[in-house]
């Protein structure tokens, strides 16, 4: 309801029911609420209907909202969020190129010069004199200088981009001028294996295809984690995706378990730990497993930890109490569960501690 609405008058009975929410809602202009009250104060039934509406109002924002039990470690609305800022960033950053190339584009020049001649005679008269004095000195240079004798050297076209599969193995030096990077599955032409693309995006772009256990796939992709601050997190987020079909390398969770502990996206550090499920008896793991719960400052991150620690302790031959890293396991959830920030933290930590009670 806009203002001019709201402001006729006179507000009756018949009015009260479709107003009652805006009421309610603090909807209502400073005259139109005014009119409300003035009204409910000696008609009872209206007074009924708004006061209803208003408890209505108060049970719904009583709710629990769905995207609090969906997203309860925060992580997918910080990831909207900064999908959000980055989306804002690349159109101003288009609009600022727009308005630069609009300024030094020939025709706006042409036609602020076009406007001035026009207005200014003299000036358009020293302009042309000037303009014939070049276009002479120029047609005698034509005809002076000897012609230009044509290059016998070849010319090749050098392709920009150099293409890595199955080859040497790449360096060092290409790798670290990599500024930008990109992941994906391809399907070479003739074949039905899907292989892994890297391409990585420098002054000589290179485009590194191969198998997942590839040695030059592989060492990019852990380039990629390793470098974290210089590449986005969807690209690192596909490399888990590859590396973890090959967790089995010990030099494989080694690096898994550096991206855990290290990387400064929540999401990639989630996906980093579910990357080593299965291996959690390996002692490399379970230091980054009780690492992650015990000093990961995101919530999501540490009860991911919580549920891969209890498989842990769960999985053949393990018992909370037969050894000291089991007891160590143990104690650390029961620090999580009397001192955890979070709620969902805690409440994991205990539902944990009650099943191997109950083994």
């Amino acid at each position: 309801m806009n203002d001019s609405q709201q402001n006729l008058l006179p507000i009756g009975c018949e009015d009260i029911e479709s107003i009652a929410v805006l009421y309610s809602c603090d909807e209502l202009n400073r005259s139109a609420r005014a009119q409300v009250d003035a009204h409910v104060a000696h008609c009872s039934a209206c007074a009924g209907v708004v006061l209803r509406e208003a408890r209505l109002q108060r049970a719904i924002a009583s709710l629990d909202q769905p995207a609090d039990s969906l997203d309860r470690s925060g992580l997918l609305l910080a990831q909207c969020r900064s999908e959000l800022a980055e989306s804002l960033d690349d159109k101003q950053a288009r609009a600022n190129r727009s308005a630069w190339l609009s300024v030094l584009s020939p025709v706006a020049w042409w036609g602020a010069l076009r406007h001035t001649l026009i207005y200014h005679p003299a000036m358009s008269m020293t302009v042309l004199v000037v303009a014939g004095f070049l276009a002479g000195v120029a047609g005698q240079r034509l005809r002076v200088d000897p012609p230009q004798v044509a290059s016998t050297h070849p010319v090749f076209s050098v392709s920009t981009t150099s293409t890595i599969s199955n080859p040497s193995k790449i360096t060092d030096e290409q790798l670290r001028s990599a500024d930008r990077a990109h992941v994906a599955w391809v399907t070479p032409s003739g074949s039905r294996t899907p292989s892994v693309d890297v391409e990585l995006m420098s002054p000589t772009p290179m485009s590194i295809v191969g198998a997942p256990d590839d040695a030059d796939v592989q060492r990019a992709l852990t380039f990629l984690l390793e470098n974290g601050q210089r590449f986005d997190p969807d690209v690192r987020l596909d490399s888990l995706d590859v590396l973890r079909m090959n967790a089995a390398d010990p030099d494989v969770r080694r690096t898994l378990c550096a991206a855990a502990r290290l990387d400064r996206n929540p999401g990639v550090r989630i996906k980093a730990l579910d990357a080593l499920q299965g291996f959690e008896q390996d002692p490399a793991v379970r230091d980054a497993l009780l690492d992650a719960l015990e000093s990961d400052a995101n919530s999501g991150v540490r009860v991911e930890a919580i549920h891969l620690l209890l498989a842990a302790l769960q999985s053949e031959g393990a018992s909370a109490a037969s050894s000291a890293s089991d007891l160590q396991i143990v104690s650390v959830l029961r620090d999580r569960l009397h001192n955890d920030p979070s709620p969902i933290v805690r409440e994991q930590s205990a539902a944990a501690l009650r099943e191997l009670s109950a083994q």
